[in-house]
């Protein structure tokens, strides 16, 4: 796990903590020279250009050679050594399971590799199994160094906790799923739900950027929400926080898979959209999405892509879902005055088709002076979000938080 600060003694104690923080700068602001590290850091010119020497001897730095001038003595500049750490990252979603390996300059390294998802269909045990298998299968296949992969960041559908315990998928067992990961992967593990990985993905390099206050819906198979709250991530007293597919929507009984009834899951989500449009298919209702999958593997990419035709049905079927998503979102923006709502996961892709009738229901429910500096936009990351959330995930408590361990927990690698 590294060296922790708080086991070193006096000066040395002190220069790790200089180092860190030195470290955090780079990766947040990207290349720097050494007066702006001194401004930063309020530490002097001789300090600083102690630690960054040490720190280029470590191979955490690199010498960029001059920069622009801009009036003056051209800069020297330095940033992270991209390749001093890699991050892991593991989407596991509940029909693919994606995996990345990324370096400190938040770029992927290859490409994303993307899996069939055995989560639904096998036990806990088999699925540890296979993850571990594909994590080295993918691994090998970026012709990566094994102990260069320092930490990993994983993202999993349903209730996970601050501790890392799983309640939904992957649960049970003397350990929690994240010391079970660990143990796994052999390496430290930070695990959350997957809607609240994708908010600080928003938050970091997406739709949200920029933004204090910002609510992030995402609907596939299921549907979930991730809040940015006073420019932090949120996610309530035990990390659970967001479960918005299981608000309960007035005047609805459909059963949901939680057990419940009435859920906003259970009418709005992709599995809810894609069994609508199985029975009409069964019904006999002139549609073309039957003919893009077939009468019993449709699926919500198939209803989008008709709707995107012009098909009646599917537009319809969208409009149907977008309204109840506007009924809960309208709550939302009543419960937290966001100043951004960001649509993503699959039902992004449908574009007008979903953010008209969500638009409607919004103008229809909520208080004008509420919605009215309300914005909202679908999320340009698209279906790579969470995976690419998985990266700050890992990297949020620096990001966030200046004191963060992350590099203590990847130092050493380079000691």
């Amino acid at each position: 796990m590294g060296t922790r600060k708080s086991t070193l003694p006096g000066l040395k104690e002190k220069r790790a903590q200089q180092k860190k923080d030195i470290l955090a700068f780079f990766y947040k602001r990207g290349q720097l020279s050494k007066p702006e590290i001194c401004r930063m850091t309020n530490m002097t010119a001789p300090t600083i250009n102690r630690l960054i020497k040490e720190l280029i001897e470590k191979r955490w730095v690199i010498n960029d050679g001059q920069g622009f001038s801009v009036g003056g003595k051209r800069p020297h500049l330095f940033s992270l050594n991209p390749d001093a750490a890699h991050v892991l990252g593991v989407d596991i979603g509940r029909m693919q399971l994606k995996i990345a390996l990324f370096n400190l300059h938040r770029e992927v390294i290859g490409k994303i590799h993307v899996y069939p998802s055995i989560l639904e269909t096998a036990t806990k045990k088999e699925n540890l199994a296979y993850l571990g298998d594909k994590v080295r299968e993918t691994i090998a296949a970026l012709g990566v160094p094994a102990e260069r992969v320092k930490v990993a960041g994983v993202a999993l559908p349903g209730l996970v906790d601050k501790e890392g315990n799983s309640y939904t998928y992957l649960a049970g067992g003397e350990k929690n799923l994240k010391q079970e990961l660990e143990q796994l992967l052999g390496m430290p593990v930070f695990v959350d739900n997957d809607a609240s990985v994708l908010a600080i993905a928003e938050h970091s390099f997406g739709m949200a950027r920029g933004y204090n206050n910002a609510l992030c819906i995402s609907v596939s198979e299921c549907i979930g929400l991730g809040m940015i709250l006073n420019g932090k991530p949120y996610s309530g007293a035990q990390g659970m926080a967001g479960e918005f597919g299981h608000i309960r929507l007035p005047g609805v009984d459909v059963p949901c898979y939680c057990g419940k009834t009435g859920c906003l899951e259970s009418v709005a989500s992709g599995r809810a959209i894609a069994t609508a449009a199985r029975e009409g298919v069964a019904k006999g209702i002139p549609t073309a999405i039957a003919a893009r999958g077939n009468k019993t593997n449709i699926t919500l990419g198939h209803v989008i892509k008709a709707a995107l035709q012009d098909d009646l049905f599917a537009i319809e079927l969208l409009q149907r879902a977008g309204e109840k998503i506007g009924e809960g979102i309208a709550t939302l923006i009543h419960l937290f005055n966001p100043g951004l709502l960001v649509i993503g996961g699959e039902i992004a892709d449908a574009g007008e088709h979903i953010t008209a009738p969500i638009l409607q229901t919004i103008n229809k429910y909520s208080l004008n002076r509420l919605k009215a500096r309300c914005e909202m936009r679908l999320s340009n990351l698209k279906t790579n979000t969470t995976i690419m959330g998985t990266l700050m995930l890992v990297m949020q408590d620096l990001y966030y938080d200046d004191n963060s361990d992350f590099f203590q927990l990847t130092m050493q690698f380079n000691e």
